[in-house]
């Protein structure tokens, strides 16, 4: 049975992703607590839980907000993601197993089958099986410090809220771009594998200023 605290956690969630809750948006909880019917204490725990994962944050004076960031740290996070991710991808080519490929073709058709969950794409299923799916691959290049850099690098927000932004044709352009990592890495064509990479990334930079 879902929980008071559960329900206004997801509903928050849930208008975070679709970008109904635009970054700086001011969290109040009687306004939450009213549309859900129930008291300020499980919104405020659904708050909080949000606040751990860097979906929200607190200012002085001003309580919960949306969290935001500028566009030159979004910009900065892309271009460095890109470079780390391509050379992980290269990396991985050269050492990656049958089990991972495995992992990884699970994990595309995992995203493939949000696109088509009700009246839209279900963006919590897609956000995690792609965070999965590019953790994957580093964890494939045996590279523990590339790891940690790049866990300081996946901002989690910044990737979800991200895709509340694409429409059905960028999300079916990222899900294609996984399926020809796939193949790079199967065929343990680094270079291949390393250019679709930055490609991906790149390719979704547009995005960055309308999330800042």
């Amino acid at each position: 049975m879902t929980t008071s605290a559960e329900r206004a956690y997801l509903h928050i969630r849930s208008e975070i992703l679709g970008g109904r809750y635009p970054p700086g948006a001011r969290l109040t909880e009687d306004t939450i607590a009213g549309e859900l019917s129930v008291s300020r204490t499980p919104v405020r725990d659904a708050i909080r839980r949000l606040y751990s994962e860097g979906l929200i944050e607190f200012t002085p004076n001003s309580g919960a907000r949306i969290a935001s960031w500028s566009a030159d740290e979004l910009a900065e996070i892309t271009q460095m993601r890109s470079l780390l991710e391509s050379f992980a991808a290269e990396l991985a080519a050269a050492k990656i197993d049958v089990e991972a490929i495995g992992e990884l073709e699970e994990l595309a058709r995992t995203m493939e089958r949000a696109l088509d969950v009700g009246d839209r794409p279900d963006l919590d299923s897609i956000s995690a099986a792609n965070l999965a799916f590019h953790r994957r691959i580093v964890t494939a290049t045996g590279n523990a410090r590339l790891m940690i850099v790049l866990d300081g690098l996946w901002a989690l927000p910044v990737l979800i809220r991200k895709f509340g932004l694409f429409d059905r044709e960028r999300l079916e352009r990222s899900c294609a771009h996984h399926r020809e990592i796939i193949a790079a890495l199967r065929s343990r064509n680094g270079q291949w594998a390393g250019a679709i990479m930055r490609t991906h990334i790149l390719a979704a930079q547009a995005y960055d200023s309308m999330l800042a």
